[in-house]
């Protein structure tokens, strides 16, 4: 998991030994998406690990439409990171993601009720979906498009960091 000597040479040696379907999580830019499936990934997951480890790690509902532009057709395209709503859901799918995760909703409705919370997480994240798409006035996810989602600006977009400047 964290070992730096592995390569996206080691995810050929994966794709060699398992020919079930291979889904790489933690990818943060678009390079890594390309190469992700250039090297056999049948999915990808769009991830900065829930913004724990990585709080200033690029935020991965941003990186989704690129991603998308680009690759959507050619592997599957999974949102993780974010998603707290049912509005997150349709952002997500809005923005080209074939489904996401929910992350730390599910885990809220586990501590709070066990099965019977996970339930309601789901149900609520349900209800809430359908409440967005009726408010965008659409009745099928196929009918979203990016035009129905306004992302906040990376407000570090065009800032020019020097050379030995650290991103993270």
């Amino acid at each position: 998991m964290f070992d730096p000597t592995l390569t996206f040479e080691d995810l050929d040696w994966l794709r060699s030994v398992w020919k079930g379907n291979l889904v790489v999580k933690g990818i943060q830019t678009l390079d890594d998406a390309r190469k992700a499936v250039d090297h056999g990934a049948d999915g990808i997951i769009l991830s900065n690990h829930g913004g724990r480890q990585l709080d200033r790690a690029p935020v991965p509902l941003h990186l989704l439409p690129r991603v998308a532009a680009e690759l959507k057709g050619k592997t599957e395209i999974i949102l993780d990171t974010g998603i707290m709503s049912g509005g997150d859901i349709v952002a997500a799918l809005a923005l080209g993601a074939d489904f996401t995760l929910i992350g730390r909703a599910y885990l809220y409705g586990l501590m709070a009720g066990g099965r019977k919370g996970v339930d309601r997480t789901i149900e609520i994240l349900g209800t809430q979906t359908a409440r967005t798409m009726q408010l965008l006035g659409v009745n099928r996810i196929e009918d979203l498009t990016p035009d129905h989602v306004r992302l906040l600006g990376d407000a570090t977009a065009d800032v020019k960091l020097p050379d030995a400047a650290m991103t993270l």
